[in-house]
């Protein structure tokens, strides 16, 4: 399951031949948002591929009581706005900025063109999106089958394994990880199926047992290997 989760995260950006990249580039717009802005929403016309140069992107949905559901978070290199695009149906989910992100963004024809004249580059965004299809197929299971206190844990081990660079510059212990990205507690109960309550209890429960500490709005994982025991 890590595997797909990494595979499902994987930089497309920097998987490209230098060549595929400047030819990605050049079909391309850059666009720069802040943080809480809206890339798109549900409901607009999906007429545009995204890639994420830096920052994250939240994507989600709303229930029908306008709860929000998160789906994703994007992480530079990351294709988002794919699915909806490809069918040609209108967008069925939003994408705001995390935080302050920058983003290439291509037209519909121009990214079928790409990697029609790029099939190695085409083989690679499959790749990812049926990585990231398992992924979200097995945090399904999860929820049906996992505690909370499980599902929890293991979500934080696995943003905290990620690639991105550290929120902090900090000096960390031996065995210490930094998640590498910002999450409120409602973000945690909103990926898990849980309540903001009950994350919030747990949170503070693994602070008292010395297995993280928060840092600046980001959490520190103390000791992962005990995290995992608990697995």
């Amino acid at each position: 399951m890590d595997q797909a989760w990494s595979a499902a995260h994987a930089d497309f950006l920097s998987s490209l031949a230098p060549d595929e990249v400047n030819a990605l580039k050049a079909k391309a717009r850059r666009l720069s948002f802040s943080k809480g802005d809206q890339i798109f929403v549900a409901g607009d016309k999906s007429e545009a591929v995204y890639i994420l140069i830096s920052g994250c992107i939240k994507l989600f949905q709303l229930s029908p009581s306008g709860k929000e559901i998160i789906l994703w978070f994007g992480f530079p290199g990351e294709l988002f706005g794919v699915a909806e695009t490809i069918r040609g149906v209108d967008r069925e989910i939003f994408a705001e900025a995390n935080v302050d992100s920058k983003v290439l963004k291509l037209a519909e024809g121009d990214f079928v063109e790409f990697l029609s004249s790029h099939p190695r580059s085409a083989l690679r965004a499959i790749d990812i999106l049926s990585a990231r299809v398992r992924t979200l197929g097995s945090a399904i299971v999860d929820i049906a089958a996992d505690e909370v206190e499980t599902r929890l844990i293991r979500l934080l081990l696995r943003f905290a394994a990620g690639t991105l660079p550290m929120p902090c510059q900090l000096p960390l212990a031996a065995n210490e990880q930094c998640l590498n990205v910002r999450l409120t507690h409602n973000d945690l109960a909103n990926l898990i199926g849980a309540s903001r309550q009950t994350v919030t209890t747990m949170l503070t429960c693994l602070r008292r047992k010395d297995l993280l500490r928060l840092v600046d709005g980001h959490i520190h994982l103390l000791d992962p290997d005990r995290l995992k025991q608990l697995l």
